[in-house]
C-alpha cells in the first residue's frame, strides 16, 4: 500500500471519529446529561483535535496533487518510450523478443502508474472541499515537459568545472 493511502485512510477515520464524538457530546448536552461547563472543556477539545486533522488532510491533499502530477509527467514518458520501442520493432531496430520484453514492462509501468493516479482522484474527490474553502498547495516550479526531457537525453552533455567541482564534493543529505 502507498504511503499516501495509509496516512490518507488513517486520517479519514481520525476525521469521522471525531465528527461522531462531537455529535455525541452534541446530543449529550441537547439530552442534559452533561453539564454547559463540561460541554464547553470537551468540545474544546474535539474542535482543536478536528482542526488538526483537517489541517492535515489539506496538507495531505495537496501532496497527493503534487504526487499526482509527478504521476502523470512519468505516464507521458512512458508513452514516449513505448511509442518509440514501437518505431524501433517496426523499422527493424530491435527483435520481437527484445521488443515484446521491453512493451510489456513500459506496458506494466504505464498501468500501475495509471491505476495509482486514478486512486489518488478517487481519494481526493472524497474529501475535496467546496470552492470557497479550497486549500491552498504551494507553488512549484513548472517541470519541463516529458518529451523535452526525452530530448535532452540523446544530447551529450559535457559538465562544466563547476559542475565536476560540486559532483566531487560530498553531499548533505537533510
Amino acid at each position: 500500500m502507498c504511503l499516501w493511502k495509509y496516512a490518507f485512510e488513517l486520517a479519514s477515520k481520525d476525521l469521522e471519529l471525531l465528527k461522531k464524538k462531537k455529535q455525541a457530546l452534541d446530543d449529550l448536552l441537547s439530552s442534559n446529561r452533561i453539564s454547559r461547563q463540561t460541554y464547553e472543556c470537551l468540545d474544546k477539545e474535539i474542535g482543536d483535535a478536528l482542526s488538526d486533522v483537517k489541517r492535515y488532510l489539506e496538507s495531505l491533499s495537496c501532496k497527493m496533487k503534487n504526487r499526482a502530477e509527478s504521476l502523470e509527467r512519468q505516464a507521458d514518458i512512458l508513452e514516449v518510450f513505448l511509442a518509440n520501442i514501437e518505431i524501433l520493432h517496426a523499422s527493424g531496430e530491435i527483435d520481437s523478443e527484445t521488443y515484446e520484453k521491453q512493451s510489456k514492462a513500459i506496458s506494466l509501468g504505464l498501468e500501475s502508474t495509471r491505476n495509482e493516479i486514478n486512486e489518488i482522484r478517487r481519494a481526493l474527490e472524497s474529501i475535496t472541499p467546496k470552492p470557497a474553502e479550497e486549500a491552498r498547495c504551494e507553488e512549484k516550479i513548472e517541470a519541463p515537459s516529458p518529451v523535452e526531457e526525452i530530448a535532452h537525453q540523446s544530447v551529450e552533455v559535457v559538465p562544466s568545472t563547476e559542475e565536476k567541482v560540486s559532483e566531487s564534493i560530498p553531499q548533505i543529505v537533510q
